[in-house]
């Protein structure tokens, strides 16, 4: 075959790129398909804020500049959006992850595909670690001290790696290299975004189950009712984007407002490293590896050293997640046929969350074997069991859940972390009856209780929906105008705020996520009156 033939056949099998795609993919619960898209929508939001900050970042006075760039203008939106962009980025790699380990997303024709999404995550989590330690602050030095230890003890290189990757000690060395490979990491997550998602292209979007008959090779046949990528999916994506964006937007907005936020979550930097107040602030890391730090407390991890202990408790599972396509080779892809892969992933969200909250809860605080056995072997013994027993309820008939058996799969670890959080809240209620510990409790227990309801409906085909009425052409007229003012009207609030002061740029974070979201209904509502979607 020849090259030009090769190129046709990559692009025009099994039918032409772009593709087109059902409308169930554009209709409610649709945006399950598009996670990915999410992704691609918030990393090229972080390139665009990182470029603004990368004209204002020193690597030879990092705190200072870090500081200074919060006082430039809108200095302090750009900061802390690319911050909350990169945790938001994290999230929805993990939920898009999620989701297709329990759909069978992995199995044949998309193993590469599904490689090639496990090795972004990595980069994901790596060029976010590099970007939060730029800052210079405390936080930033209690990151880099325990990158530092895990690469010193790989085995006969490790001093080279710390050199390479965190500097030969003096701090322009260190954040000269934390700048660079963030630059290196974001080209790489680039190149291998257009591969991932160019084999998601080829290989179709993974059908709807029904459409398939939970049969492998799951490949979505083209039908003459599909649309044509423009205008329709062309204008879902800017709907998808605008809201993307606005979430971005309005959690460090918020954060930036709110008096006393706690480090962990705090968008602004803390004080610097070598400040006297530095030891006031907890060692906490970033919180998407909050779960790293705490395995590194366990008394196993001691005896291992920083290096090992990482290679046992996160690289074992990312070896077993490489390892999926390879060794679950069964040709359905039913969710009660997958037991096996399905509780390890319930378990490990698990162990993700516990490790995480504890981390938040008790960092550096050493854990002895036994208590890290029981942390360990206490959910297996549950959710096994449990699985085994939905499994088969529905596979009896006893349950209406079908292809949406996956959605309890994914709360049950959050159920399982809630109500951990809950026990905890009312112990902490009982031994000290503060109104912090007594709003915390009934934020749980009402939380606890709505995933308990969700979880209930799910299973037994409960169905609280209750039918609604299309708008007519007069209604989107009316909403289309409201949604016009309430834009000019938050236009002109935040137009006349200081650019500079912080208090102000967060209120003018605020203004924007509004903007956005105002943006998004607007599409959407023009969707509905166009295309009645």
């Amino acid at each position: 075959m020849t090259k030009e033939n090769l190129i046709e056949k990559l692009m025009n099998e099994p039918q032409p790129l772009p593709r087109k795609v059902p409308d169930y993919m554009r209709q409610k619960g649709g945006i399950w398909y598009w996670t990915g898209a999410m992704i691609m929508i918030a990393f090229f939001y972080e390139v665009m804020t990182g470029v603004i900050l990368f004209f204002y970042y020193q690597p030879s006075n990092a705190y200072i500049s870090t500081e200074n760039t919060l006082h430039i203008p809108y200095g302090t939106v750009i900061m802390t959006t690319h911050l909350y962009g990169a945790y938001i980025m994290i999230a929805l790699v993990y939920i898009h992850l999620l989701r297709n380990l329990f759909v069978g997303s992995y199995k044949k024709p998309r193993q590469v595909q599904w490689l090639t999404g496990i090795v972004l995550m990595i980069l994901t989590v790596a060029i976010s670690y590099f970007g939060y330690s730029m800052t210079g602050d405390v936080l930033s030095a209690d990151a880099t001290d325990v990158g530092r230890g895990i690469a010193n003890g790989f085995p006969v290189i490790g001093s080279y790696l710390s050199t390479i990757f965190l500097g030969n000690g003096s701090d322009i060395s260190l954040f000269s290299r934390l700048e660079g490979w963030h630059i290196i990491l974001a080209g790489s997550i680039l190149i291998l975004f257009a591969v991932h998602f160019f084999l998601a292209e080829y290989n179709t979007i993974m059908p709807s189950a029904k459409e398939t008959g939970f049969k492998v090779p799951a490949i979505d046949k083209e039908e003459p009712s599909y649309k044509a990528w423009y205008p329709y999916n062309l204008l879902y994506m800017v709907q998808i984007a605008f809201f993307t964006i606005a979430l971005i937007f309005i959690i460090p907005s918020l954060l930036t407002i709110l008096p006393n936020v706690p480090a962990l979550f705090s968008p602004l930097p803390q004080v610097a490293a070598s400040s006297p107040l530095a030891s006031s602030v907890p060692p906490y890391p970033p919180w998407f590896l909050l779960f790293v730090y705490k395995e590194l407390d366990f008394q196993v991890s001691t005896s291992l050293g920083p290096f090992w202990a990482v290679v046992l408790f996160t690289g074992l599972p990312l070896a077993y997640l490489f390892a999926v396509p390879y060794f679950e080779k069964k040709d359905t892809l039913k969710i009660t046929k997958r037991n096996i892969v399905v509780s390890t992933g319930v378990v490990g969200l698990i162990y993700l969350f516990g490790l995480s909250a504890w981390g938040a809860l008790d960092p550096g605080i050493p854990v002895s074997n036994i208590t890290g056995l029981l942390f360990f072997i206490i959910p297996l013994a549950v959710v096994i069991p449990l699985i085994y027993y939905l499994a088969n309820r529905i596979e009896l008939g006893k349950s209406s859940l079908g292809e949406n058996a996956w959605k309890v799969y994914a709360i049950l670890p959050i159920l399982g972390f809630i109500s951990i959080l809950t026990g905890i809240s009312v112990y902490s209620v009982i031994v000290y009856p503060t109104f912090y510990n007594y709003t915390a409790m009934i934020i749980l227990l009402v939380i606890l209780g709505l995933t308990s309801l969700a979880t209930f409906a799910l299973v037994y085909g409960v169905n609280f929906k209750t039918p609604t009425k299309k708008l007519t052409d007069k209604g989107h007229l009316v909403f289309g105008s409201i949604y016009a003012f309430l834009a000019i009207a938050i236009i002109a609030i935040i137009s006349v705020m200081s650019p500079t002061q912080i208090t102000s740029q967060g209120l003018y974070g605020v203004g924007m996520a509004l903007l956005f979201t105002l943006a998004g209904a607007f599409v959407k509502l023009y969707r509905s009156h166009a295309f009645k979607e």
